[in-house]
C-alpha cells in the first residue's frame, strides 16, 4: 500500500521514491508479505492483458511475485525487476524470473515488452525516469500500467493506528488517517504525479485511470498479519510494532473480531506511441 506522509496532501508534497530505506525494507519478512498482501482483481489483470499487444510483461517492483504469478496464470511471460534480493529470491522460488535492480538503473539489454506493470510499487520509482525507461523497453503500442491497492480502513481501526503511531513513531510516513475517508481521493495527488511523469516523456498517449472496486473481510489475525508489511512499519523495533498491533487488535475486537475493508485498485495506464 502506498504510504503518504502527513504533509503529502498535494502534488508538491514529499515524493515516496526518494525514501529508499523504506522502499527497500519489505524483504525483512518476505514470507509474511507474500502471505498477507492481497492479490489484484482478476478483472484488472484481464483488462491489462486484453489491452496489450502481446504477452511479454515486465513487472517493476515485482516483490515476492504476487502480481507476476497472476499475469503468468493469464497466459503471459513475465520478467520481474526488484531492488530487494530477499524479495526477488522468494519470487524465484515461485517460478518467476527476476533481475535485481532499481528500475531506473536496470539494463534491458535490448529486450522489448508488450506491457510494463507495477503492483503497488510505482510510487517507489522516479515518475519521470521510470516512465522514460518504460518507453525505452515497450514496443510501439505497448502498455504502461502501474496499479495500486487503496484500502479504506474502518474509522475505529484508522484512529487506533494513528494514535499508536503518534506515540511510538511520530515521524512514520504511514498515515492511516488518510485511509478512513474517501481513500482514493487522498491518493489522487500520487496518481497525478504518476500521470504527469508519463506525460513528460512525450512518448505515451494521455494517461487514463481504470478503477476496480472490491472488498475483503479480515479476521483480527489476518489484519494484524498484514500490518507489519506496510511501509513505515517494516522498520519499527519489535516493541514499538507490538504496541501498534495491540492498538489495532483492540479496535478490531470492538468491531466483533473482524473488519470489512472496501478496496479500490487503481490503474494509471497509457500506450507507447511511435513506430520504432
Amino acid at each position: 500500500m502506498p504510504t503518504l506522509s502527513r504533509g503529502q496532501s498535494d502534488a508538491s508534497g514529499p515524493e515516496p521514491h526518494r525514501h529508499r530505506q523504506t522502499a527497500e525494507s519489505f524483504g525483512v519478512d518476505a514470507e509474511r508479505y507474500d502471505r498477507a498482501r492481497p492479490p489484484y482483481p482478476e478483472a484488472l489483470v484481464d483488462r491489462i492483458v486484453a489491452a496489450s499487444p502481446g504477452p511479454r510483461v515486465l513487472d517493476v517492483g515485482a516483490g515476492t511475485g504476487i502480481e507476476a504469478r497472476q499475469f503468468r496464470a493469464a497466459g503471459c511471460t513475465v520478467l520481474g525487476v526488484e531492488p530487494d534480493e530477499r524479495m526477488a529470491a522468494f519470487a524465484r522460488r515461485g517460478g518467476i524470473e527476476v533481475e535485481v535492480a532499481r528500475f531506473e538503473d536496470w539494463q534491458p539489454a535490448g529486450r522489448r515488452f508488450d506491457a510494463v506493470v507495477a503492483g503497488t510499487a510505482w510510487h517507489w520509482v522516479d515518475p519521470v525516469a521510470g516512465a522514460a525507461k518504460a518507453a525505452q523497453v515497450l514496443r510501439p503500442g505497448g502498455r504502461l500500467a502501474p496499479f495500486h491497492h487503496v484500502p479504506q480502513l474502518p474509522a475505529e481501526v484508522a484512529d487506533a493506528l494513528t494514535e499508536a503511531l503518534r506515540r511510538v513513531a511520530p515521524d512514520s510516513p504511514f498515515n492511516p488517517g488518510l485511509l478512513k475517508g474517501p481513500a482514493v481521493d487522498a491518493y489522487q495527488p500520487l496518481f497525478e504525479r504518476i500521470a504527469d511523469g508519463i506525460r513528460q516523456t512525450g512518448r505515451f498517449s494521455e494517461p487514463e485511470q481504470w478503477r476496480f472496486a472490491w472488498e475483503r473481510v479480515y479476521t483480527r489475525e489476518e489484519w494484524l498479519d498484514q500490518l507489519p508489511t506496510f511501509g513505515g512499519l517494516t522498520q519499527l523495533p519489535a516493541d514499538r510494532l507490538a504496541e501498534v498491533l495491540d492498538s489495532a487488535g483492540a479496535a478490531i475486537d470492538l468491531l466483533g473480531g473482524h473488519a470489512t475493508m472496501p478496496y479500490t485498485s487503481v490503474v494509471i495506464t497509457s500506450t507507447r506511441s511511435g513506430t520504432d
